[in-house]
């Protein structure tokens, strides 16, 4: 199952980026994630990253994707939101709306997360 990860953000590209860097770290993750390529706008050269496809399997890596994201998006600053895309569902998340969050009100965030996203049998990994 494929989820594709899009960011909106006034340095979209660089935000992705980041991102990237920040799934890469993740044992789970490793190897799953991918940039996809879109059209510069007309005052850039070249291509840009625009979304991050991640190859989800067996096991746990849906928690550790929605975990890494929520965590990663609790750093930024300004107004960066995400959004992970599924074949039947997308989920967006702001970061304004995640950074006041207490620790159980984001382990109630990943659980509601990992239940809306298609993931195989990620039933039951631990969190």
């Amino acid at each position: 199952m494929n989820l594709t990860i899009t960011v909106q953000a006034e340095h979209a590209s660089d935000e992705l980026r980041s991102l990237d860097q920040e799934l890469a770290e993740a044992n789970e993750l490793r190897g799953r994630v991918r940039p996809v390529a879109g059209l510069a706008k007309a005052s850039e050269l070249g291509v840009i990253d625009s979304a991050l496809v991640v190859a989800l399997g067996q096991g746990g890596a849906v928690t550790v994707l929605v975990t890494a994201v929520i965590t990663w998006l609790r750093r930024r600053v300004g107004n960066v939101s995400v959004k992970v895309a599924g074949p039947d569902t997308t989920i967006e998340l702001n970061a304004e709306n995640v950074r006041g969050l207490t620790a159980d009100q984001i382990q109630v965030l990943i659980a509601e997360m990992r239940d809306v996203l298609p993931a195989g049998s990620d039933a039951g990994s631990a969190t």
